[in-house]
């Protein structure tokens, strides 16, 4: 019989002791998602930003490649960088190809210059340019 009063005190107890909290667990999540969702976007834009940076230098790049051949000119190099563009996909958004080449017609410059992809509407979008160079394939005597 004794055990039996201890027990009931011990539930009434232990229920007025759990009541207060309830609902504590969905008022902790609606604290902690807010931040933890834009720390997720933050790291994804981060990725999308380097990934448009790495797709403006390889057309860059390509584009000096072509530059650079004997006897090829700014058509051929921003046509092979824009190719590329358009085979590699929309990671790169508005891309501009620019070709420069020096007066005596040793060195070629290819710029690509573009939009990263922006997953927030309310962050401005991230501009990019990369640019790779090197000297023109030339028979000297």
């Amino acid at each position: 019989m004794i055990s039996r009063q201890l027990r009931d005190r011990l539930r009434r107890r232990s229920r007025s002791r759990a009541r207060p909290d309830r609902g504590g667990g969905a008022v902790e999540f609606a604290i902690i998602a807010a931040p933890l969702l834009l720390v997720s976007m933050m790291v994804l834009q981060t990725g999308f930003y380097f990934y448009a940076r790495s797709i403006a230098l390889a057309a860059a790049t390509q584009g000096a490649n072509a530059g650079r051949q004997h006897g090829s000119n700014d058509t051929s190099a921003r046509a092979n960088a824009e190719d590329f563009l358009r085979r590699i996909g929309p990671g790169l958004q508005s891309p501009v190809v620019t070709v420069r080449r020096d007066t005596a017609n040793t060195e070629v410059t290819v710029v690509v210059t573009g939009r990263a992809v922006s997953l927030l509407p309310f962050m401005n979008p991230f501009e990019i340019s990369q640019q790779a160079h090197g000297p023109v394939e030339r028979w000297v005597p």
